[in-house]
């Protein structure tokens, strides 16, 4: 008798996130004045704002231009925020910056430098300077602080404020080789230090078993090869407990 079985590899993500989807808005730093003319930033998004990889021609590392600059159009007097005058006219200060971490200046040639500043404009405006990590390390966090000037000086400086920002996540990708019918491939980046594969006969909770067998070094690849005699088997990578 011919016995015909079914074998089911699944790689899975830590924590068997199938899909990482992250959909971005656009974050805004509202600009209005004091009752008694100081300028005054709101800043109604969480912190820090996740970059993705820039998408911008000639620009490196990960960037941005959804954190605009918008200038309040209510009063509310319970909040002491109020609308700008059209006589005023905006510059953005940067006043220090973490390593990596850059802003654009507003001609577009080049980072903007401790103490210079970037056009604004008189209200109202919508403003979007380009937000730009060159370099980072996913998990931590890269500031900017900076103050907002009135160039016609019917307003004192705002107060300093910060702007932080983190590289994405990247989740490390399990591969899945089928070799015959009792014998499959894994393989996985040796970036991902402090993973490893695993596997489990069903998606249970606590079913997860680390794989014991040696992987065998490939290049920037870590493979390897396990027999698959079970009729379905599942098959990840986690983070180390």
């Amino acid at each position: 008798m011919t016995h015909f079985y079914k074998l089911t590899l699944f790689a899975l993500a830590s924590m068997m996130g199938l899909i990482n989807l992250r959909v971005t808005a656009e974050e805004e730093i509202l600009v209005g004045a004091s009752s008694g003319g100081m300028l005054q930033v709101k800043l109604d998004f969480a912190q820090p704002i996740t970059l993705d990889p820039s998408i911008f021609p000639g620009i490196s590392g990960f960037a941005t231009g959804e954190v605009g600059m918008h200038s309040n159009i209510i009063d509310d007097p319970t909040q002491d925020f109020f609308q700008l005058s059209i006589g005023a006219d905006f510059r953005l200060i940067l006043l220090a910056k973490d390593p990596g971490m850059e802003v654009w200046n507003d001609s577009g040639s080049g980072y903007l430098g401790l103490n210079e500043s970037f056009y604004i404009g008189v209200p109202p405006f919508d403003n979007h300077p380009l937000w730009n990590l060159v370099r980072g390390t996913p998990g931590n966090t890269y500031s900017l602080t900076l103050k907002l000037h009135d160039v016609n000086n019917i307003y004192a400086d705002s107060s300093a404020f910060v702007l932080s920002f983190t590289p994405p996540q990247v989740l490390p990708r399990l591969g899945i080789r089928i070799l015959d019918s009792s014998q499959a491939t894994l393989t996985w980046t040796t970036n991902a230090v402090g993973w490893e594969p695993q596997y489990a006969a069903t998606l249970t909770a606590g079913d997860w078993h680390a794989l014991t067998n040696a992987p065998v070094l490939d290049a920037t690849n870590y493979s390897l090869t396990i027999t698959t005699s079970e009729t379905q088997r599942y098959f990840r990578l986690a983070k180390k407990p």
